[in-house]
């Protein structure tokens, strides 16, 4: 993460008590990231502390004193035994800030090392399945406010078949297929078989192209690094883009249905990645099998969608579902987009 000021403004910032919630964010953040940099920060609260205390020191009457009386005594080696005391002071307060940045470092990487691996059982797991049925519901849609750069082909376009309530089947190798019902209540269907992509629309041929990513245009995350359609990808790339932490949840809040402990993986986006703002990700704490993902503010052609996936089946579908020929009747015209 690169913080919006430079570390060491942030730093003069929260010495002089100065920065904001978000700004005190940044600078925690940037601490955490690597031991240097828990390191710089030990050593500008060093300093900071040093500064002060001499200045204390020379300040204080009782200090002054002292300083004087042990000079006398001493031969004038009175200031050089109050600076060696100070040194051993901020010596002392070095080691003590030295030892809470690293151990801040640690617990942090601990829990998102326990976070990563708990997120690679989930990957483990989703590379054994072939097949999954998930039900799309769409929480909340939030459209942004359009410009003059609205005037995109995309905005040219009817309407889109609202995607609450939609059907998604997934299998590896970018295949998928996604049915969804049009305002009339028919079906519209859309899909790849890894090789080629498809629609089906209500009326009009059905359309083939070459391209794979013809037709994923209406599936949500196709435009971000987090593909539904390669759940394995979307997963690895939450490695890079976000923040994670787990949780167990209790039976009030998931229940399984065979007794298995659920588990919670938040991923939360880290600044200027690309992506949903967040990702909630609830699995078996056995198999590490995903159970629901939740997708928040998740980018989709002019409007921001917080959605939500839930495990249907994963029952293995039929070797030719991924076909269009299996979603229209056999006399259905087929006309090939260049």
């Amino acid at each position: 993460m690169i913080p919006d000021l430079d570390p060491c403004e942030l730093i003069d910032g929260y010495l002089d008590d100065a920065l904001t919630a978000d700004q005190q964010e940044e600078l925690s953040t940037w601490i955490k990231v690597h031991p240097d940099h828990a390191r710089t920060f030990a050593e500008a609260m060093l300093l900071h502390d040093r500064l002060r205390n001499t200045l204390a020191a020379y300040e204080t009457p009782v200090a002054m004193h002292r300083s004087s009386t042990i000079e006398s005594r001493r031969g004038g080696l009175g200031g050089s035994w109050l600076m060696s005391s100070v040194a051993r002071t901020t010596a002392a307060a070095a080691v003590l800030i030295l030892g809470l940045a690293t151990l801040w470092f640690s617990i942090s990487t601990q829990t998102a090392s326990a976070a990563i691996r708990e997120l690679d059982r989930i990957i483990v797991n989703s590379m054994r399945s072939k097949d999954r049925t998930f039900e799309i519901v769409v929480e909340d849609i939030t459209t942004e406010r359009r410009g003059k750069r609205s005037a995109m082909p995309e905005s040219q376009r009817p309407p889109k078949p609202p995607l609450d309530g939609a059907a998604l089947y997934v299998r590896s190798g970018n295949q998928f297929v996604l049915v969804r019902k049009t305002q009339e209540g028919l079906p519209f269907v859309t899909g790849s078989n890894g090789q080629q992509s498809w629609a089906i629309n209500t009326r009009g041929p059905v359309r083939v192209s070459a391209d794979v990513h013809c037709f994923d245009h209406d599936l949500p995350g196709h435009e971000t690094s987090v593909p539904l359609t390669n759940l394995h990808e979307g997963l690895q790339q939450l490695k890079v883009a976000y923040e994670l932490t787990f949780s167990a949840l209790g039976p009030e809040e998931y229940e399984t249905g065979d007794g298995h402990e659920a588990r919670l993986l938040i991923a939360v986006k880290k600044r200027k990645e690309r992506g949903p703002q967040r990702v909630e990700i609830v699995y078996d704490a056995i198999s590490g099998g995903i159970l629901r993902m939740r997708f928040v503010q998740m980018p989709y052609g002019p409007d921001r969608l917080d959605l939500r996936l839930s495990l249907v089946s994963q029952d293995e579908l039929s070797s030719d579902f991924f076909e269009h020929t299996s979603h229209h009747v056999p006399d259905r015209k087929i006309e090939e987009e260049n």
